[in-house]
């Protein structure tokens, strides 16, 4: 017995145009579902901890450490310090060189950051006021007020963990396709949890068939390794916390529909393409599902979202079994400066500091 999906282009289109077709019936669920599982929010967005900044692509030796005041005002005031490299007998320190205060115009939406250096004695100096142009939790851009085309100085939050997003599928065939899954990790560098979620072939003497679902380990380490020629494609991101976050959160949601039988498609390679291109969205939106809406924090990457349309690019031209090898395929173009390449990839899982966090900030 053997069992495999063919869908044409013509049935993505007739989904499309009919009354009733996907896009709908993924709205009301997709409705439904975020009733249940999620509040509409915004980005959360707070200085306090240790931030490395950036200006026109230049390293800052110094380190800048944000407290806040209080658990009243934890996201809107408090104390910077500008902390400078020290060696010593016991090793390197971070010790405060300056101090300023600090005082956020609005922690849900923030737009402008007003620092007040103060003096030995306390005395509060000439204040500055830095616009933020976009921010997300691990990551926000500045200029200095009122020069739109000043320089622009990126802080990225120092972070214990590093997080990465993997986009990863085989090419297959037409008929059957191939796994198809995106990878998230974070890591220490001593304890590191991987989640893989998509879409994988079961292969014996007596049928094939895809499932949706958690990728087995054995899966997974077919791509240890970045698929050769046309055999599949990649796309590898190093993230800060907030895109991570918010694609496991998406990536969970489709663990529990399918571990409680509540996919929205009874066709593997449907529920897998509307997962993978919620998972892609959100690395470029708030807390919450791409379809609910939902304001940009910043753009991670560039994406081609699949619409289902009659001018989609990917479903109008390729078979359903095979939309995650050319969705990946077409964002790593899109991407290429961002993607890790095995070696570097290996020097960024065990934190060396020759891979930079391949965020984009555009």
């Amino acid at each position: 017995m053997q069992r495999s999906v063919f869908l044409s282009p013509l049935f993505l289109v007739f989904l499309a145009i009919v009354p009733g077709s996907l896009s709908a019936q993924s709205q009301s669920a997709q409705d439904q579902m975020d009733h249940m599982n999620m509040q509409r929010k915004g980005c959360e967005f707070s200085l306090a901890g240790t931030w490395q900044s950036s200006t026109n692509g230049k390293l800052n030796a110094n380190r800048i450490r944000f407290r806040s005041d209080g658990p009243s005002d934890s996201r809107s005031q408090g104390m910077m310090s500008e902390l400078a490299r020290r060696n010593s007998p016991h090793g390197t320190v971070w010790e405060p060189i300056h101090k300023s205060k600090y005082k956020i115009d609005d922690p849900t939406m923030p737009k402008t950051v007003i620092l007040t250096p103060v003096d030995s004695t306390g005395q509060a100096l000439l204040s500055e006021t830095l616009d933020i142009k976009t921010f997300d939790t691990g990551l926000f851009v500045t200029i200095p007020d009122g020069a739109s085309d000043g320089p622009a100085t990126r802080w990225t939050r120092l972070d214990p963990y590093r997080y990465f997003v993997v986009f990863a599928s085989g090419k297959g065939d037409t008929g059957f396709g191939a796994a198809g899954f995106a990878m998230l990790i974070k890591t220490d560098g001593v304890h590191t949890d991987t989640n893989a979620f998509g879409v994988y072939p079961v292969v014996n003497p007596l049928e094939r068939h895809p499932i949706i679902g958690v990728i087995p380990k054995s899966i997974r380490k077919q791509f240890d390794r970045e698929p050769v020629g046309d055999t599949g494609s990649m796309l590898r991101l190093q993230v800060t916390a907030g895109p991570y976050n918010r694609a496991l959160e998406v990536m969970k949601t489709w663990e529990r529909r399918a571990d409680e039988n509540t996919l929205l498609y009874t066709v593997p390679y449907l529920n897998n393409a509307v997962y993978l291109n919620q998972l892609a969205s959100s690395l470029n939106q708030t807390g919450v599902l791409t379809w609910q809406g939902g304001t940009t924090c910043t753009e991670t990457i560039k994406l081609q979202k699949l619409t289902w349309g009659l001018k989609d690019p990917i479903m109008t031209k390729h078979n359903l079994t095979q939309t995650p090898y050319y969705l990946f395929k077409t964002l790593r173009q899109m991407n290429d400066s961002l993607h890790l390449d095995d070696a570097r990839f290996q020097k960024a899982l065990a934190g060396e500091q020759s891979s930079p966090v391949v965020i984009s900030s555009r």
